[in-house]
């Protein structure tokens, strides 16, 4: 992969990873190293602004984007089979994911702010679990058929450990490993991540509390919204950035 980091508009950033996953079918530890690179405060500014100023890929974007029930507002700029989203946890919105793999593995890099994540795996019938609580499996919308969840039955997890990720950091999380997001919720947090493609499948999807029963279908942003959250990321992305030219 090219590893320059110029500003690209957002087809020649989906050109590479076309060229990338015409040859690879999975997260990379060289792909979280080119996201990195790419990841420079200038580019992140001339790609929010692209959309900004194309009413045409901001009603695109838009059509597949949403506030995500785990709390952030998931922006989908590319979907090619691989997906490239940016991921915005605003100021004064603490939240706490529910537990979850994913069918496919990705790539992450910290934008701004702090990334807390927790590592879980199944309990061992000898060990004494840190959750015990009820696991569904959602099943992904395909063809006519919407996303769905069936439950499973109650099960027990381990917390394997804790990570945090500051600005810069880049990781790579394989498909199928249970993990979360806390953010809490006192300061900006935004990434930027590149899902590898995937095929029909479940996922596990397991509340942490008692009565919460996950949202899988939430209402796609309307343009007017994303015009909204984009702007104010932007404006509170160059305050942090104040090097980078408006």
């Amino acid at each position: 992969m090219t590893s320059f980091a110029r500003v690209q508009t957002l087809p020649m950033l989906t050109k590479t990873l076309d060229r990338y996953f015409q040859q690879q079918h999975c997260a990379s530890e060289t792909l979280a190293a080119w996201l990195r690179m790419q990841c420079h405060p200038m580019q992140i500014c001339t790609l929010i602004q692209d959309i900004l100023r194309s009413p045409r890929l901001l009603e695109q974007v838009a059509a597949r984007s949403y506030q995500h029930g785990n709390g952030f507002l998931k922006v989908v700029l590319a979907d090619q089979g691989y997906k490239l989203r940016l991921h915005i946890w605003f100021a004064g919105e603490s939240c706490e994911e529910n537990l979850h793999d994913h069918r496919w593995g990705f790539v992450s890099t910290i934008l701004t702010g702090t990334l807390h994540s927790e590592i879980w795996r199944d309990a061992a019938d000898h060990e004494t679990a840190d959750l015990t609580t009820n696991e569904y499996l959602y099943h992904a919308a395909h063809g006519t058929q919407a996303a769905r969840k069936t439950l499973v039955g109650e099960r027990r997890f381990v917390l394997a450990r804790h990570v945090a990720y500051q600005a810069g950091d880049a990781y790579v999380m394989p498909e199928q490993r249970l993990h979360r997001i806390m953010n809490h919720g006192d300061r900006l947090v935004a990434t930027l991540m590149c899902t590898a493609p995937t095929q029909q499948g479940t996922t596990r999807l397991i509340p942490m509390h008692a009565g919460i029963d996950p949202n899988i279908q939430p209402p796609r942003t309307t343009p007017a919204q994303l015009q909204a959250a984009l702007t104010r990321f932007l404006a509170e992305y160059l305050q942090e950035h104040q090097h980078v030219a408006a």
